[in-house]
């Protein structure tokens, strides 16, 4: 797992996914993953990340009448408003009666395939790293 963490800071993971209470937010939480899926599953999420859904990550684009288009995860949404976090981080909230397209992207993630990123020991470092994550002790 020491190799697989230093894919893991190298590829900058960190930026997205939150491990032990640290990094960013906009992936989904790693501390628990591996007691959550097993290696194939984690190695899919790496290499084809769009085949794995992950719950409460529903990528959205937003048009506005006036401004650019805003496409990222959806935070929260009700009625009036939503909340979406870009790529970057950043955070919008929009009325919906000030926009002119509300997509839902099914099926969409922001994270990139790290399928030509990695070498293939990467990836198995990386998988088994994943894989040894069972939650903070």
């Amino acid at each position: 797992p020491d190799r697989g963490a230093a894919v893991y800071e190298a590829k900058k993971c960190a930026t997205c996914h939150i491990i032990g209470g640290r990094g960013g937010g906009l992936g989904p939480e790693l501390t628990t993953i591996g007691a959550l899926r097993g290696p194939a599953s984690l190695r899919e999420s790496v290499v084809a990340p769009e085949a794995v859904q992950a719950t409460g990550y529903l990528v959205v684009r937003a048009l506005r009448r006036e401004g650019p288009e805003t496409r990222g995860i959806r935070v929260a949404e009700d009625v009036f408003w939503i909340h979406i976090r870009d790529a970057s981080g950043a955070l919008y909230s929009f009325e919906k009666k000030d926009l002119t397209s509300l997509e839902r992207e099914l099926g969409a993630t922001l994270m990139p395939s790290y399928k030509s990123l990695l070498s293939s020991s990467e990836l198995d470092d990386l998988v088994a790293y994943l894989a040894s994550l069972r939650g903070v002790r």
